[in-house]
């Protein structure tokens, strides 16, 4: 065997050599570019990955932000929703499904500060439920005692037309007459004691709503300075983090004005 390998020129080995060496080097390249490719393949994933999931949550925040931005608005004009009508929960139900979503997809810093500002605007509302009451029922009594009014006020114009004809008709029937003037008084009667009812409500009505909408104020001057954390986190969530300190400084800043407006407003309205 060892002379059958001895005689084995030497340049059948050198191309041997050369064969397997070139063989190893494409095995070794191969081996190179696979490692490369997938590493490059986990990169682009993870690259895409990252787009997909900051285009996702730049989506959500927009829309929470703009929910939360109609929340506050809307919070004033609770006073003039019909409750029999309208369900609360329903005007703020975008708000609440958009926070929802919002912490779904934020980091957890910030979907921890919106969960609790969810609960903070879910405590309010139902503190101003309660407050919505008598000014609900002062509207019921509005509606009930114009209606009233009206139909008394009606019956008192349509016997004064009776009265009119009678007159103009020169007719002399003592009864007659006398029941259409007890008519027309007893209508009057009624018309006055409904339209001091009506007047009742409306007082009632302004005062309640009074005091709703200084309740309002000062809940918006509370929930005003803690939406500023949130608005900070989605910024530095959503990569816009170019002059943060000053953002949330003016934020402060605006937050302070409108709560020493919002103050006045309520001395204003005799709140306090």
């Amino acid at each position: 065997m060892l002379s059958l390998l001895q005689s084995v020129p030497d340049v059948l080995w050198s191309a041997l050599l050369s064969s397997a060496l070139t063989l190893a080097g494409v095995l070794v390249l191969n081996r190179s570019n696979t490692t490369r490719l997938r590493i490059q393949l986990e990169h682009d994933s993870g690259e895409k990955q990252k787009e997909r999931t900051a285009a996702l949550r730049r989506d959500v925040y927009l829309r929470a932000v703009e929910e939360l931005t109609k929340a506050n608005s809307k919070l004033g004009s609770l006073s003039q929703a019909d409750l029999t009508k309208v369900n609360a929960g329903d005007i703020f139900q975008e708000f609440f499904a958009s926070a929802a979503k919002l912490q779904l997809v934020a980091e957890p810093g910030t979907a921890l500060l919106v969960n609790r500002l969810v609960a903070d605007y879910a405590e309010m509302l139902l503190g101003l439920l309660k407050l919505l009451i008598p000014v609900q029922n002062a509207r019921a009594d509005i509606a009930i005692y114009d209606d009233l009014y009206n139909q008394a006020h009606a019956e008192r114009t349509r016997v004064l037309a009776e009265m009119a004809k009678f007159n103009e008709a020169a007719r002399n029937e003592p009864v007659i007459w006398g029941a259409l003037q007890r008519s027309f008084d007893g209508f009057s009667k009624q018309a006055n004691a409904h339209g001091t009812e009506r007047s009742g409500a409306w007082d009632r009505f302004n005062i309640a709503t009074r005091q709703f909408v200084v309740a309002v104020l000062g809940d918006l001057r509370q929930i005003t300075a803690k939406q500023i954390p949130v608005l900070i986190e989605i910024r530095r969530d959503l990569g816009l983090t170019t002059d943060l300190a000053v953002f949330q400084e003016q934020m402060q800043a605006q937050a302070e004005r409108m709560a020493n407006r919002i103050e006045a407003v309520i001395h204003d309205l005799g709140g306090g």
